[in-house]
């Protein structure tokens, strides 16, 4: 093991030591805090969603990393791509390290304890040609009985056999610019990507991450995304060990079966930092009762970041009014936009109060035309969660996607993103990656996100995906809106219960509702909502309004809907519907739209 003097860092007046991002690499994120300050307790999990059931030090985490290092090497030659097959975990956080220490690269993007985890586990083994799985004996064998024929020639390495390896530490010549991991995306559109993030992609973005959270002055951390997804694993570990503050672990499915176990964990350690996508506060809103939130002291939450999917203001409203008896701070909440192609976060809030979530209110034929302006009336008005600031070091350019201009502020166009944490491109996907990472400006190399947005007042404001759009007649209307607006005036639709796309002429509505409705409130549901729809798009002539049971809309691991997967499927006849009705022009004409009562099933 190394020495400290052999580490590069960098010293501040308040006490901290960080490695100099600019020339450390993965492996010594952990080597480094396991010699500066071995005894720490560091990682923990509840593991049954509400009691410490396990936990380590830095030095213990090293050590278990050693010997995962050690029994890798006897199977796999170094440099190779190796699958992580874990829960949230111990076994997790030495396991990918322990791929660093081996110097193997990590393939992240597999959460064992997901839907659909075993297709998606044989399409990341082909897709990154990855020649081993390491993960807990059990749940190897599970995968491995359920291939039918796919992972031929894979090793499969349970990581209960480093506790016989022979331990292996170095640190390797592995230049900055180098694979340290691949990230694979969600698939919300398209198939699941590899993303190579390099050494000098994490330290650029975990270095911002750090100083727009603030996390290495709140406390202890404590996170439920799964350590598969690129937001869990920097946030849920990497931010911990960068800042060498603790940062503890629930099992995503404890949060989803019982929300309040969040807040009740952060009362009950004192958490200070922690996130989530916006579905999370609200459903913590939801399930807190008045009595339940008057007895929790969240005092001590300090910061959290809110991102990985569009911001609501009612979902960030209610989230305060519940926890208001419960001392929550109204600063809390930091905003946040980025993705696995920019390691994580290329824009947020900062550490000051005035940069916590906030709103603003556009005109939706505006946005729909591409430009930005106050609203015409209510029913006009969009609003849309303001994504804080460029992060230092990095450009985001507006740009007219067909033309390729730079547009002005007020403009929306394509988000163009540049800087150091700015990931090379998808592994094995050079046609896509000279279509959207080798673009030129200003000397800069960018990145096209497929997102679209705008600057408004210096602040970065995202509309939609490019992908996800829909058009007519020459305008452009975001199903996430549209499915907000749903919501409000249907409020049985919860957080992602509703997918939206264009079918050939139609409007098309997909809604999740229990079996149980009668079909009468079905039908009225169904008027409800396209009296919704056309008080904001009244431009379409033809709505189709379906409903399914829960779970009949298709969604990634990560809960994210799967729109293209979707309309395949309904086009397929492969859901479960409980009801089709068909708006065309004539029926659309008699619907009244005026504003009416909520309706609730």
């Amino acid at each position: 093991m190394a020495h400290l003097d052999q580490y590069r860092c960098c010293y501040y007046d308040d006490g901290r030591v960080l490695l100099d991002w600019q020339n450390s690499t993965l492996d010594e994120l952990l080597s480094f805090r396991a010699l500066e300050r071995p005894d720490q307790r560091q990682f923990a999990v509840l593991g049954d969603g509400e009691n410490v059931t396990d936990e380590m030090t830095f030095k213990q985490a090293h050590d278990w990393a050693c010997l995962v290092a050690g029994l890798l090497t006897r199977f796999v030659p170094e440099r190779s791509r190796v699958l992580l097959c874990f829960d949230n975990g111990m076994e997790a956080i030495a396991g990918f390290f322990g791929c660093a220490y081996a110097n193997m690269v990590p393939v992240s993007g597999v959460y064992p304890s997901s839907v659909g985890s075993r297709d998606r586990l044989f399409d990341i083994l082909d897709d990154s040609q990855a020649v081993a799985v390491i993960g807990l004996r059990q749940t190897l064998m599970d995968f491995r009985r359920q291939a039918e024929g796919r992972g031929k020639g894979v090793k499969w390495v349970p990581i209960e056999g480093a506790q016989k390896a022979e331990p292996l530490y170095r640190h390797h010549a592995t230049g900055m610019d180098d694979t340290a991991l691949v990230q694979y995306t969600s698939g919300s559109v398209g198939r699941p990507r590899g993303v190579c993030i390099t050494h000098r992609n994490l330290g650029a973005n975990l270095s911002r991450l750090l100083e727009r959270t603030g996390f290495y002055d709140g406390g202890l951390g404590l996170s439920w995304l799964p350590l598969s997804h690129d937001m869990g694993l920097m946030i849920g570990l990497l931010i911990g060990v960068v800042a060498g503050g603790p940062c503890w672990l629930m099992l995503p499915q404890h949060f989803i079966e019982k929300p309040q176990r969040w807040v009740e964990a952060i009362d009950r350690y004192r958490v200070g930092f922690s996130a989530g996508p916006n579905f999370a506060y609200e459903l913590c809103a939801h399930h807190v009762s008045d009595e339940q939130a008057q007895r929790l002291d969240l005092s001590c939450w300090r910061r959290s970041v809110i991102g990985a999917e569009m911001i609501e203001e009612d979902s960030v409203a209610t989230f305060f009014k519940r926890f208001e008896s419960s001392n929550l701070a109204q600063t809390v909440l930091r905003p946040g936009y980025g993705m696995a192609e920019t390691t994580l976060m290329i824009a947020s809030g900062g550490r000051q109060g005035h940069e916590v979530v906030s709103f603003g209110r556009f005109s939706r034929s505006a946005l729909a035309c591409k430009h930005v302006e106050s609203p015409q009336h209510e029913d006009d008005a969009r609003v849309l969660a303001s994504c804080g600031k460029v992060i230092e070091d990095h450009v985001i350019l507006v740009v007219d996607p067909e033309s390729e201009d730079v547009l002005p502020e007020g403009c929306v166009g394509e988000l163009w993103l540049s800087g150091p944490s700015i990931t090379p491109g998808y592994l094995n996907r050079d046609d896509e990656n000279r279509e959207r990472f080798s673009f030129e400006h200003d000397g800069k190399r960018f990145f096209r996100s497929r997102d679209m947005g705008f600057f408004h007042q210096g602040e970065l404001y995202v509309t939609g995906r490019m992908e996800n759009q829909i058009m007519f007649e020459g305008r452009v209307f975001d199903p996430d809106d549209l499915a907000h607006v749903v919501r409000v005036a249907c409020p049985v639709f919860k957080g992602r219960s509703l997918a939206i796309f264009r079918q050939n002429d139609d409007l098309c509505v997909l809604g999740e509702v229990a079996a149980s409705v009668p079909s009468a409130q079905r039908e009225a549901l169904a008027w409800t909502m396209v009296r919704a729809l056309a008080r904001v798009c009244p431009i379409v002539r033809s709505m189709r309004i379906v409903l399914v049971r829960p779970g009949g809309i298709c969604r990634t691991p990560s809960g994210k809907i799967r729109l293209s997967a979707t309309r395949t499927a309904l086009e397929e006849g492969g859901l479960p519907v409980l009801d089709d009705q068909q708006f065309g022009e004539e029926r659309l004409k008699t619907v009244e739209v005026i504003n009416r009562p909520e309706m609730r099933l």
